[in-house]
């Protein structure tokens, strides 16, 4: 009785585009990369492997589609301690036990060898009462399929518009506070949260916000070249309140995958006090708005 969370991203635009699967242990590994494909929009015409962390290529272990395996032998002296496993005949907890996977690893998944479509998936949870045999299953996820395989490949199409008004009036570098603040004079919108904030010598300006409105709520974060929604809640059928929370939530989870980004890049082990540290600016909005118990 056992099964895993992954969530699995698509590489070059990691925040726009990615799947949340559940699949049983005793599933295999073609399974899984099946069910990859066809969640983010991809054929099944090409070769593929899985590996280690985000390695891909330079992967110690590599899980081969089936058709390329075809008995391949374990070790092949030209590719030096390289091994090579067959993903049609491995099973996912076969795979976690021989690479030692824990909570919050990652594994590698590189589809077609001419194009290069990179994911990788960071193991979220084990849930030891699911079913060891369940099917893998899209359980969350964030950005439209790939709608062009064969003309966009590596490429992001996915991200998601800024919303109006945001898209004619923010700045590509970190804008005002109080520019953000007048915003919520706007018949609509609801709620501006200030969530990264610092001092210039022209004052305070952000380069993290949530902004909410009537049906829907963002996290917009200022990458290079400009900004970026990260995160976006469906206000469908939720009060003001209900999404205001969702939109909480959904910083917050942000927050954790900034932390994780991090470790990952770094290799350092940041703890759960890293995390609550990047909500004070969070807290800080929901208590001067009165929703401090959100």
């Amino acid at each position: 009785m056992t099964a895993y969370r992954f969530r699995v991203k698509f590489e070059p635009d990691p925040t726009s585009l990615w799947r949340d699967i559940v699949v049983g242990a005793d599933r295999t590994l073609a399974e899984f990369q099946r069910t990859i494909n066809a969640a983010t929009g991809l054929d099944q015409g090409h070769l593929w492997f899985v590996g280690t962390d985000e390695d891909y290529w330079n992967s110690d272990v590599k899980y081969q589609s089936p058709q390329q395996y075809e008995g391949a032998p374990e070790t092949d002296p030209l590719l030096g301690p390289e091994r090579l496993e067959n993903a049609g005949e491995v099973t996912i907890g076969e795979m976690t036990r021989q690479l030692g996977l824990e909570q919050y690893d990652r594994i590698c998944y590189l589809y077609d060898y001419g194009d290069e479509w990179r994911f990788y998936a960071i193991l979220k949870a084990i849930d030891s009462e699911e079913a060891s045999d369940r099917e893998p299953t899209v359980v969350n996820e964030k950005g439209d399929p790939i709608d062009d395989q064969y003309g966009s490949a590596g490429t992001d199409s996915n991200s998601p518009s800024l919303p109006e008004p945001l898209r004619s009036v923010l700045p590509e570098t970190a804008v005002p506070v109080a520019d953000l603040r007048n915003l919520e004079a706007r018949d609509d919108v609801v709620h501006v949260l200030v969530l990264l904030s610092f001092e210039t010598g022209f004052g305070a300006v952000c380069e993290r916000f949530a902004i909410q409105f009537e049906d829907a709520g963002y996290v917009i974060e200022n990458f290079q070249p400009g900004w970026q929604v990260v995160e976006e809640v469906d206000g469908t059928d939720r009060t003001e309140d209900q999404l205001l929370a969702a939109l909480a939530d959904a910083v917050r989870e942000w927050h954790a995958e900034i932390v994780e980004i991090s470790g990952a890049m770094t290799g350092q082990h940041f703890d759960d006090e890293t995390i609550e540290s990047m909500h004070v600016e969070l807290e800080a909005e929901l208590e001067r708005k009165g929703y401090d118990h959100l």
